[in-house]
């Protein structure tokens, strides 16, 4: 199926919470004030639950307690609660997909949450500003599948077979589809008027070069093949970690410890991260 046809017809099924279109307008209003904005999330009393659990997490370790949305929008800033705000309810989205007998949704969204952790911790370490864009960006980096898994069933299991003859996952996708899991996202990304930036970093997960900021997309591109080789590895031959472009070292700082220190990291929060983007305490594998 053509590309802009398939992002198209999905387009119509996964939407966003209307909550989350109403967030962005009232951030983007020059009238708007934090307070308006915590009225208009505490309209969403799941919304709102889960935001205060994640901002009392281990995800950003407060020395006190933060026990209202004002504060927690005064301290962690109007842009990335709307980034949070985005990665807890991207999930309902995709509800259709729960019991969906050729994927295992609960693997699906581990592996996207840790992609998302890893780049936000690299991020981190180099003190680039609001890294939870990072975060939703590794979140987002593989919608794609899931919009092929619906879309095309048939297409979607064929690509799944061929990974298991060990080559690199976007290859197979490329030879099957002509364009890869990553182009599909990017296009969704586009329906659901995302930023240009985490469009950006998304498209170009798999060669980091080709973004406006390399240095940034090169968190991604670490962290899709650290997370993949962590959720995949023993089921395939393919080394994830060999697939990592030499050139991401040169163009950040980061070196192996810090990637190490990301993942750690990223493994302490991952399941606390997945229970209050659920609302459902998430059992450690």
């Amino acid at each position: 199926m053509n590309l802009e046809l398939l992002v198209k017809s999905a387009s119509r099924l996964f939407t966003l919470p209307e909550i989350c279109i109403k967030i962005h307008d009232l951030i983007h209003d020059p009238s708007s004030s934090m307070t308006d904005i915590a009225k208009l999330i505490s309209i969403d009393p799941s919304l709102s639950a889960r935001l205060l659990k994640i901002a009392n997490s281990s995800f950003y370790s407060f020395s006190s307690q933060i026990d209202s949305l004002d504060r927690a929008i005064n301290i962690i800033g109007t842009a990335d609660i709307y980034n949070l705000a985005l990665a807890t309810s991207t999930p309902s989205a995709f509800d259709s997909l729960n019991n969906n007998e050729h994927i295992d949704i609960k693997s699906y969204w581990r592996h996207s949450v840790m992609t998302g952790l890893i780049a936000r911790g690299l991020a981190q370490t180099e003190k680039i500003r609001h890294p939870e864009s990072l975060f939703l960006a590794g979140l987002f980096h593989n919608l794609g599948q899931l919009v092929v898994l619906e879309q095309m069933p048939e297409i979607f299991l064929k690509v799944e077979e061929k990974k298991s003859e060990g080559a690199a996952p976007w290859e197979i996708e490329k030879e099957v589809l002509d364009y890869t899991y990553a182009d599909i996202s990017c296009e969704l990304l586009k329906c659901w008027k995302m930023p240009e930036s985490i469009i950006s970093i998304v498209s170009a997960q798999n060669n980091p070069s080709l973004s406006n900021d390399a240095r940034v997309a090169s968190y991604i591109h670490i962290a899709t093949r650290a997370a993949s080789q962590l959720e995949f590895g023993d089921k395939t031959e393919f080394d994830f970690n060999q697939a990592i472009d030499s050139s991401v070292w040169q163009v950040t700082n980061i070196d192996e410890e810090s990637l190490r220190n990301a993942i750690s990291l990223a493994e302490v929060n991952c399941y606390s991260m997945l229970a209050a983007m659920t609302g459902k305490q998430v059992q450690v594998a």
